[in-house]
């Protein structure tokens, strides 16, 4: 169809499009089969706009409606996690921890044993796919126990557990469980079992709270706090060392039998095993006729060939045969043999530590001939008295964990001399390093007082102060009214704190289990000591210079002074308030109390009266009122003088205002008045 044979009738310019929607006339046509309608152009913008708004109103309720869904199951799965979360300090991960090093160790064990002599069987194996089983859920446990950064801070998140676990053990733990003996590879398997191995350093650790040295504290190895934390006395500490020294040294000879022999069975009848004349050197095994016996008497056998071995003993009852075994015991005895030195070194070390630390044999001797020749001159000194010099510094050398890295309060010439790094083998030592030898040192003392220290650093500067003190059953540490001269920290044992009441001691507060702080409300307040203290059982602690210890506050800690002196005076407090309550008892039972001003307190017998008192008793009486007397002249006095001057004030101003102005002042007329 052509265009100018339509009969289109003429438009006017400015009618391009209706302006009303509703209306059809003859400019609308069909094209392309479709009707189109007319609308203005502000009517389509605007419609345009609503829709758009609406699809995006739509699409944004649908996009928020799955966030909110997206975040609720996040939430529920969360709150599932949490649920299941396991804390290292929950008895849960410690007892897991228990059975997971013992099942470990004897995982190690018994596949060393499967790799080189043989296979599991009967009820062996049976213990072995129990293992196996708790492997498998302990890599799921991973997932839900809580972990620590680099910094000590706990991660309870899963992504960042998983991640964390990851990068370290899941690989290695994933092979370690693979089940290819049921494919007919058991040495495949057993092999990567070997990567346990790593783990074995955190089992022989066994003063670090967990797995078996929690299972040590309920033989009294080590002291089980109520958050779970294990503390263990210096002693401890050399003990376990030796410990784990002599262990290292038997699994070290008991891997290198089972390797060796493995070894020598893949190796024999190799093609090189034979000599020039092509006659078999034969191997280890068929040299030393071990066919026909049970694995247990092969392997100790095989261990004790290798610990002659690496001894560098040799009897030679026992051969390598071919070169295979040659050139593998060469390494042996290159790297196992120095690897065996270092290691008895070490353990001879620690045991020489244990001897010097506990002996005190050249002290005492030299002490006793200082005190021989100190004898001939003055003459001799009292049994008792020498007994117990003896006996003091027979305990001083043997407690003493400081040695040469000891600092001598006396010898400081000012105040940083106190806490400088100037002691011998030291003295060039960086400030981490030395603070690290000071703290596994004194571990003990620091996790026992870091209440009262509450995160300060101080404790660094005391320790190299500190010097190891014993009391005896019955002996009183202080006594009432007595001078404190040192700070003493008790570890052990318990004592009482009470008061003299008409010459007899009456308790106040009884401490069982050591933990305490003796003399620091005196030392801080330089008030009198009001109480005395009684080691109800033998009692072994540290103690510190009473000046030296106000020294390091005073001067480098001025704002912990005021932490320390806050618990010293609860302490002091709670004394105070049973020191009355006893008084009260002690009167209801027929005795009377005189308190005097100053606080000081007095005990008579009601019944008797000054002239059937003792004479001690007068004396006593005397004594204390006089220095009651005293007191109380002195502030007399100075309140006397206090109100005479401002008399003196008062009567210099009246004569001022008279002077100023004769006529009458409300102001000098209220002054006078009042």
């Amino acid at each position: 169809m052509k265009v100018e044979e339509l009969d289109i009738p003429d438009m006017p310019d400015n009618m391009l499009i209706q302006e009303n929607p509703t209306q059809k006339d003859e400019f609308s046509d069909i094209i392309l089969g479709k009707t189109i309608t007319p609308i203005s152009y502000n009517q389509y913008i605007s419609n345009t706009q609503l829709n758009n708004t609406s699809k995006n109103t739509e699409q944004k309720f649908k996009f928020s409606s799955v966030k909110i869904m997206q975040k609720l199951t996040v939430m529920k799965i969360k709150g599932l996690y949490r649920k299941f979360f396991i804390k290292k300090s929950h008895k849960f991960y410690k007892f897991w921890s228990i059975l997971m090093e013992i099942v470990l160790t004897y995982n190690i064990i018994t596949t060393l044993f499967f790799l080189a002599y043989e296979n599991p069987k009967g009820i062996i194996l049976v213990f072995d796919i129990i293992c196996w089983s708790i492997f498998i859920v302990d890599i799921i446990l991973k997932f839900f126990t809580e972990q620590h950064d680099k910094k000590n801070k706990s991660i309870k998140e899963f992504r960042r557990i998983a991640k964390r676990y990851a990068k370290g053990w899941f690989i290695l733990d994933l092979a370690a469980i693979l089940p290819l003996r049921s494919g007919g590879y058991e040495m495949a398997e057993y092999l990567l079992r070997m990567f346990r191995l790593f783990k074995l350093p955190d089992v022989l650790n066994i003063t670090d709270g967990n797995g078996m040295s929690y299972l040590l504290t309920y033989f009294s190895f080590g002291k089980r706090e109520k958050n779970g934390k294990i503390t263990y006395t210096y002693k401890a500490r050399i003990i376990a060392s030796l410990v784990k020294l002599f262990i290292v040294i038997v699994f070290i000879v008991y891997f290198f039998g089972c390797f060796w022999y493995w070894f020598q069975g893949i190796v024999k009848n190799y093609k090189y095993s034979s000599s020039k004349e092509e006659i078999d050197d034969g191997s280890f095994e068929n040299d030393s006729k071990f066919e026909g016996l049970y694995g247990k008497d092969i392997a100790l056998r095989s261990s004790y060939f290798m610990l002659t071995t690496i001894a560098t003993i040799g009897y030679g009852d026992y051969l390598p045969k071919n070169v295979y075994e040659m050139g593998l015991l060469s390494v042996i005895m290159l790297f196992g043999v120095a690897m065996f030195a270092v290691i008895m070194g070490n353990f001879n070390n620690a045991i020489s530590y244990y001897i010097d630390s506990n002996s005190s044999y050249d002290i005492v001797s030299e002490l006793t001939v200082w005190i021989k020749q100190l004898e001939s001159l003055y003459g001799t000194l009292d049994t008792k008295m020498r007994q117990k010099i003896l006996n003091h510094f027979e305990y001083y050398s043997q407690k003493d964990r400081l040695k040469y890295l000891a600092k001598n309060h006396w010898e400081a010439s000012s105040p940083e001399d106190l806490i400088s790094i100037n002691q011998m083998y030291v003295s060039e030592l960086s400030d981490d390093i030395y603070n690290t030898i000071i703290e596994n040192l004194f571990s003990d003392f620091i996790y026992n007082y870091k209440y009262y220290f509450a995160g300060s650093k101080i404790y660094l500067k005391i320790i190299p102060h500190l010097q190891p003190r014993r009391f005896i059953q019955g002996e009183y540490i202080y006594k009432q009214d007595s001078i404190i001269d040192e700070l003493i920290f008790i570890l052990s044992g318990g004592i009482s704190v009470g008061i003299f009441a008409d010459d007899k001691f009456e308790k106040l507060l009884a401490f069982e289990d050591g933990r305490t702080i003796i003399g620091d409300y005196t030392i801080l307040t330089k008030f009198k000591n009001r109480y005395a203290y009684l080691a109800e059982t033998l009692c072994e602690g540290f103690s510190i210079d009473a000046d030296a210890f106000v020294k390091i506050l005073d001067n480098f800690y001025p704002g912990d002074k005021t932490s320390l002196l806050g618990f010293a005076i609860k302490r002091e407090s709670t004394l105070k308030k049973l020191k009355k309550n006893m008084l009260n008892k002690l009167e209801k039972d027929g005795k009377k109390k005189v308190k005097i001003l100053g606080d000081f307190e007095v005990i008579i017998p009601r019944a008797v009266d000054i002239n059937s008192a003792s004479q001690s008793d007068i004396q006593k009486a005397i004594s204390s009122f006089g220095e009651s007397g005293s007191n109380m002249t002195t502030q007399s006095t100075l309140l006397l003088s206090d109100i005479k001057t401002r008399q003196e004030l008062r009567d210099a101003c009246i004569r001022e205002l008279d002077n100023a102005d004769p006529d009458p002042n409300p102001i000098r007329q209220a002054f006078i008045s009042e």
